[in-house]
């Protein structure tokens, strides 16, 4: 078997190897021949110069797929660094378990589901662009609409604003404010679950920040309320 690249592996047939290999009738086959300490040095060198120049990933880009990333999502561009691919697996992680995350909705479909909601009400689905993770799809007055989410050096931001953010959630907290659009999310559980419920009002009382520290809580509790550590 003769490699030709990093995951192919290619049989040649008994004619094909005799023909690359040409060996005379008296010279012993090659899997009993002893080879001396400096020809396998040399093969093994050979290997890994082989290996270094076609196996070697580029350092500047982190190719992490929904394959091999714990089951984040497949449209997902390429990451630009591993904090950046950290930051969105959290972030899809946590969107699992919002209740308002829909995953591969088209635009269509988003609008179909928000045409009767109330003004404001919104819900979070994957991106139609392949340079972009996140949309965000809304009840506006004249009806629905979507905006992508944008990540720049690990801050979102909505498309055309130019206020950042150092997470999705920080984001929509600020957007669900008084002062601005988005009202309540489009759960796709509704009634909303009792623990869901129960989870966020623990967060918007005491805080994430206390999720650690606050006595009287298992670790289960604890494990439940950090895997979504948000009052939306």
């Amino acid at each position: 078997m003769v490699r030709d690249n990093c995951n192919k592996v290619v049989v040649q047939s008994p004619k094909q190897s005799h023909a690359a290999e040409p060996q005379s009738p008296s010279e012993p086959s090659e899997e009993h021949r002893e080879q001396s300490p400096n020809r396998a040095e040399s093969r093994e060198l050979d290997l890994l110069h082989w290996v270094k120049n076609n196996c070697e990933e580029d350092a500047e880009l982190w190719e992490v797929t929904g394959a091999d990333s714990d089951g984040l999502p497949t449209h997902l561009r390429p990451f630009t660094s591993e904090a950046e691919y950290k930051l969105v697996k959290s972030t899809y992680q946590q969107l699992l378990q919002s209740d308002y995350y829909w995953g591969s909705l088209t635009m269509e479909e988003a609008h179909g589901k928000l045409k009767n909601a109330p003004a404001g009400t919104f819900l979070i689905r994957d991106s139609g662009q392949p340079d972009v993770f996140f949309t965000l799809s809304y009840q506006s007055d004249d009806g629905p609409t979507s905006i992508r989410i944008q990540l720049n050096k690990l801050h979102f931001n909505l498309f055309g604003s130019q206020r950042t953010f150092p997470s999705l959630f920080a984001l929509l907290t600020y957007y669900t404010s008084s002062c601005c659009k988005l009202t309540v999310p489009f759960r796709i559980h509704r009634p909303e679950g009792l623990k869901q419920m129960c989870r966020r009002a623990f967060v918007g009382v005491f805080g994430a920040d206390r999720i650690s520290t606050l006595p009287g809580l298992n670790k289960q509790v604890r494990n439940y309320l950090w895997a979504y550590p948000h009052p939306i």
